[in-house]
């Protein structure tokens, strides 16, 4: 990220850039360098609520989910890489959950070594519902974001393909998939993809005439200030609802 900035800056000299920090730590608002922190949202976290369940706001979230939020208004495929624990499904989670539901519902599905385009177009049907005609979509007018985890974990076969990837490229390409049992085209409506992979598992790769549609964002690992950003929100929540002694809870929110 810092020889990214450095060669941005360098290319780019007549824009007077922020001294602290890298150009990803900024975004420009009114003609103005603004910090991501900024736009950072404080939550009120209740040990009541499961941990797992709680997307904690951070620079780098903030960042992400401002595009990803964009690209889905525009209906644009967004895939997520990065190692096991960065975060990536959570920080999705978080986005999905906020949206508004009187426009989007979103259907989460986790791919494995089994899964193949006859096991995945089962799950991919589950909450559609048929409208007009060879038209199936979601109910109402809500838009349905498939939320695909591990897209490159199915395995290959024996021509070095993956047929649940296929079936996503013949999706993502025409709209439509085939009814298995008619052999009759279903044409699929109002929906997208939001997926992630981890690139050291599974195929690595997935077939690149899909990806092609996607906007790709690599995800690190979070740095100290959000971890310390994280667990200090865990924490404070936990020890603020409990009947601690002050001391301890100063040491906390310290």
């Amino acid at each position: 990220r810092q020889s990214r900035s450095d060669w941005w800056k360098g290319e780019m000299k007549t824009i007077k850039y922020p001294s602290k920090g890298h150009i990803f730590d900024y975004f420009v608002k009114e003609s103005k360098f603004e910090e991501w922190a900024t736009a950072v949202e404080e939550i009120e976290y209740s040990s009541d609520t499961p941990m797992g369940e709680v997307t904690v706001p951070t620079n780098e979230t903030a960042a992400m989910t401002y595009i990803m939020r964009a690209l889905i208004r525009k209906n644009h495929a967004i895939m997520l890489i990065g190692l096991a624990g960065c975060g990536k499904t959570q920080s999705c989670f978080g986005l999905l959950r906020s949206l508004p539901t009187d426009e989007f519902t979103f259907y989460a599905m986790n791919m494995s070594y089994y899964t193949d385009s006859t096991l995945l177009q089962a799950m991919m049907e589950n909450p559609l519902e048929k409208k007009a005609g060879k038209l199936y979509a979601p109910p109402g007018k809500l838009q349905l974001i498939y939320f695909i985890d591990d897209l490159n974990m199915p395995a290959l076969d024996k021509y070095n393909t993956q047929s649940a990837i296929e079936l996503m490229k013949e999706k993502q390409d025409y709209n439509h998939w085939w009814d298995r049992s008619k052999i009759t085209i279903k044409d699929i409506g109002n929906t997208q993809y939001v997926c992630c992979m981890n690139p050291t598992a599974g195929s690595f790769i997935v077939n690149q005439r899909l990806q092609r549609h996607f906007w790709t964002c690599a995800v690190p690992f979070p740095g100290q200030g959000a971890l310390q950003t994280i667990y200090s929100t865990f924490m404070k929540g936990h020890f603020e609802r409990l009947s601690f002694k002050t001391s301890v809870q100063e040491t906390v929110s310290g």
